[in-house]
């Protein structure tokens, strides 16, 4: 139950997550700003109309909509973990914290190398929740890469650019992970 429940956001549509969002985002009567009121007595910003609150209303809508992904992600990473690690660790005398610093974390390491990548991936193409929320606004705060390749393409029909941004968004991406890859030979341990 608690994995359908923490996946649930994973599979809803974006676009009506994004419609819920605007609601609970909004300055005038949303629930956020309510609560803030109510519990900590300050009135809460503009997190829609600000340009310093419209990208992070942005990233914890994703965060919240990403975080089930992950979380099925990193508890198939701990059930492939063999148990016989940890009895061997306890009857050396390990600790829980040294079995997971020295078990858990550098065994759950290929699982972190994977979100880490899909992660980053995911935040460079973020377009639904930018679209829906605030078409870019206000003054192009939330206009991102993709929003970008959209609307030279389909809005300004100048489809040329918009490749060249598109191709322009996958070397960026492919440079990442290449680097990320790389980088990872230090840190990435896989079971022998």
């Amino acid at each position: 139950m608690y994995r359908l429940i923490y996946f649930m956001p994973n599979i809803t549509m974006s676009v009506a997550v994004a419609v819920v969002f605007m609601w609970l985002f909004n300055a005038d009567f949303g629930l956020i700003n309510l609560y803030l009121k109510e519990w900590f007595g300050i009135e809460g910003p503009r997190w829609l109309t600000d340009t310093r609150f419209v990208m992070p209303s942005i990233a914890i809508l994703s965060i919240w909509m990403g975080i089930g992904g992950n979380m099925v992600l990193f508890l198939a990473g701990l059930q492939g973990i063999s148990a016989s690690y940890y009895e061997a660790a306890q009857i050396d005398g390990a600790s829980k914290w040294q079995q997971l610093r020295h078990i858990t974390v550098p065994l759950l390491s290929p699982t972190t190398f994977f979100v880490t990548i899909m992660t980053i991936i995911g935040s460079f193409q973020v377009f639904d929740q930018s679209f829906v929320m605030t078409s870019g606004g206000p003054a192009k705060a939330s206009y991102t890469m993709v929003f970008h390749i959209y609307e030279t393409a389909f809005v300004d029909f100048t489809f040329g650019k918009s490749t060249a941004a598109a191709v322009t968004l996958f070397i960026i991406i492919l440079s990442l992970t290449l680097f990320q890859m790389r980088m990872s030979r230090r840190w990435v341990h896989y079971e022998d």
